[in-house]
């Protein structure tokens, strides 16, 4: 579920949003100050300061009022939000005909949205303002240029079969059906669903290379567990390069 579950993604920084909605004409110091807080924050600590920068300059500010909706499930992702203030509430269809049924309710400080920007996936959640607040978002783009690219470590099949036999192991993101077909030698199977329930079996010193058909499912895995703490990078083509590559 990609927003509710995002409850790790909290940025404790309630008083820099206080300076945010300040009027401009904060100090350099006080920017200093301002952008060491969000860098300690779960999502955005491994970026490099660089990043940290560019992605803050490039983030807008918006007011929302209650009842607004912000992310609708089945649409194209387009930005990555931190909630400044206010309530949002988490709905979902639990079929394609059903009505949309609230799933969750998150208040401030809180990230959420990136996991439709990085597998490249439609968003599979409504997010809907509860009461009017403050938002600022993140451009799929920019996303991408300054948050995802840097995080993510993609590798090869050369490279990945160096990783494991360097000790590196393989885990498998598919869900269970898809895990039963063609699954890789000593892979654990711990699909998409459960990695934020079952990632405390993994190794913090062990890296862990996440792989699915096609790379999308493993990108958002190794990001996820990056988040975490845990050394991980991602097949890039996901079986379908090794398969052109004949390891498969």
């Amino acid at each position: 579920m990609e927003i509710f579950e995002n409850g790790y993604n909290r940025v404790n920084i309630e008083a820099c949003w206080q300076r945010l909605r300040q009027p401009s004409g904060r100090g350099s110091a006080d920017k200093a100050n301002l952008l060491e807080e969000i860098r300690q924050s779960e999502l955005f600590r491994d970026l490099p300061p660089a990043n940290l920068d560019e992605m803050f300059a490039r983030m807008e500010t918006i007011n929302v009022k209650a009842g607004e909706v912000v992310i609708r499930e089945g649409a194209e992702g387009d930005y990555y939000y931190l909630l400044v203030s206010g309530e949002v509430t988490v709905s979902r269809r639990r079929q394609n005909d059903s009505k949309p049924q609230v799933v969750a309710e998150l208040c401030e400080p809180i990230g959420f949205g990136e996991e439709a920007l990085i597998s490249n996936a439609k968003r599979n959640a409504t997010v809907a303002m509860k009461t009017s607040g403050t938002l600022m978002r993140l451009s799929k783009e920019a996303f991408n240029d300054y948050v995802k690219e840097p995080l993510i470590t993609w590798l090869s099949p050369k490279e990945a079969q160096d990783k494991i036999t360097q000790g590196a192991r393989w885990i498998d993101v598919r869900d269970r059906a898809g895990s039963r077909e063609a699954q890789l030698p000593d892979s654990l199977s711990l699909p998409m669903e459960e990695l934020r329930e079952r990632m405390s079996e993994l190794d913090k010193e062990s890296f862990h290379i996440c792989y699915c058909e096609n790379g999308r499912l493993g990108s958002t895995a190794a990001f996820l567990l990056r988040q975490r703490g845990y050394n991980a990078g991602v097949l890039r083509g996901g079986l379908q390069s090794l398969k052109r590559a004949g390891v498969v």
